[in-house]
Order: structure tokens, then C-alpha cells, then sequence
């Protein structure tokens, strides 16, 4: 058996502790630059003068619990944080995630985008190009006109034009598009950029100025499918 002195042992758990600080730092500069970038590619396209840089601030949560009936529909993460909201956009370090459904004393219920029904309004940052993302079986790229120009392997981004997301997440990479039956539409495929069922950690967003946020004291819906699995 190896032994170690206390005070080596006490020093290698104090470099864990400040190096997982450091990540979680960096994690979040890498969020809000990603956010900045966006914004700069949406100026320089529009040629606006009401710029300014982003100003959100990310609350890492991790996650303890999955719904057994939707596995990668809803995630329950924990609440170390006091200021969490419904409606409140959740995202990890490859994009978009989902939002706050509902909040509990000691957890919070997040409704990803693998939830049949999400909805969030996108934008294709190579032709800027809007419609919105649906889940409807697989993750769809909706209302895109017949003869709009989208290309596989575009990203599709938040768009911001929503009352919960603020513009520049990814949400997916175009995989696959068809000529579809509608006379005016045509259905986009998007590959997820964020894979649910591996994720630990996400990051709740604040700073998003929005009517769509909703403050704890508020009642949400009698969606009794969101508390029948939520753990005790």
C-alpha cells in the first residue's frame, strides 16, 4: 500500500479544485464569444449602428435526472442557483440545448430540443436564410421556400428573432435536404449539434432581456408528463 504525505494529498486536491475552476472560466468565455461572433457576422450583413457585445452570464448546472418515458426529452438538472426562470435558454459547449420548463426547490426540468414539438426560430448563417426548427420525428428546418438557397453542411443558429433565445446558438448542421411534396416548401433535415443522451453538464443563460422569461412565483401548465418522473 502507498502512503502520501497529508500535505500532498491536501495540495493535489486544491490544484483539482482551481483547475476545474479554470475550465468552467473558460468554458464560459468560449460561450460568449461564440454569441459575439454571431452578432458581428449580423452587423457586418446588415450594416447596422445599435451594436453592442453580448452581456450573458452562463450558470453551469449539472445533470441528475432523465425522464424514463422521454429519456432525451426532458433532463432534470440541479439548482445551485437562487435566480433561475422558466423559459430561461439552456445550451453545453456544442450548442443549443433546450429551456427551462419548470422550477422545483432543489431542481430544474429542462425541455431539450429532442422533445417532439420544440420549437425555436433559426437562421442559416451562410445564406441567412429564416424559418423555424421543429421536432417533428427528426429535427426539421421549417418553412423553407422551394427555391431558397440551402446547402448541406450549413449551420443553422438561433436567430434571436424569439422571446427566449438570443441569437448566434447552434442548434444543427444541415444533413439532408428533399424536394418534398408541398408546393411551396421544402423539408430540411438538421443533424443535432448537441447529442442529449451524452451531455453531464449544461449551462443555464441569463442576461436575456425577454417578456418570454417568467418569474418563479408564476404558475406554468398542469403538464402532468413533466412531474410524474421528476425525482423526490
Amino acid at each position: 500500500m502507498l502512503l502520501f504525505p497529508v500535505r500532498t494529498v491536501t495540495q493535489f486536491f486544491h490544484f483539482l479544485s482551481i483547475s476545474n475552476a479554470r475550465i468552467i472560466k473558460l468554458e464560459i468565455e468560449l460561450h460568449k464569444l461564440q454569441l459575439e461572433n454571431t452578432e458581428l457576422r449580423k452587423r457586418i450583413y446588415l450594416d447596422t449602428t445599435d451594436f453592442s457585445m453580448t452581456n450573458y452570464t452562463f450558470m453551469k448546472a449539472e445533470i441528475i435526472g432523465r425522464d424514463p418515458s422521454n429519456i432525451n426529452g426532458f433532463l432534470y438538472i440541479d439548482r445551485e442557483q437562487h435566480n433561475v426562470r422558466i423559459n430561461q435558454p439552456v445550451v453545453s459547449l456544442n450548442g443549443l440545448v433546450g429551456k427551462i420548463k419548470y422550477v422545483g426547490t432543489n431542481y430544474c426540468v429542462v425541455e431539450t430540443i429532442e422533445n417532439q414539438g420544440f420549437a425555436v426560430s433559426g437562421i442559416d448563417v451562410n445564406s441567412f436564410i429564416h424559418g423555424v426548427v421543429k421536432k417533428k420525428g427528426e429535427l426539421i428546418f421549417d418553412y423553407i421556400k422551394k427555391d431558397d438557397e440551402i446547402h448541406i453542411g450549413d449551420s443553422i443558429r438561433t436567430s434571436g428573432m424569439s422571446e427566449i433565445f438570443p441569437p448566434g446558438i447552434l442548434i444543427g448542421i444541415v444533413k439532408k435536404i428533399e424536394k418534398g411534396i408541398h408546393p411551396f416548401f421544402k423539408p430540411v433535415y438538421i443533424a443535432p449539434s448537441v447529442q442529449i443522451s451524452h451531455i453531464a453538464f449544461v449551462y443555464v443563460v441569463s442576461g436575456v432581456k425577454t417578456p418570454g422569461l417568467k418569474d418563479l412565483t408564476e404558475p406554468i401548465e398542469n403538464d402532468l408528463s413533466i412531474h410524474k418522473s421528476i425525482p423526490r
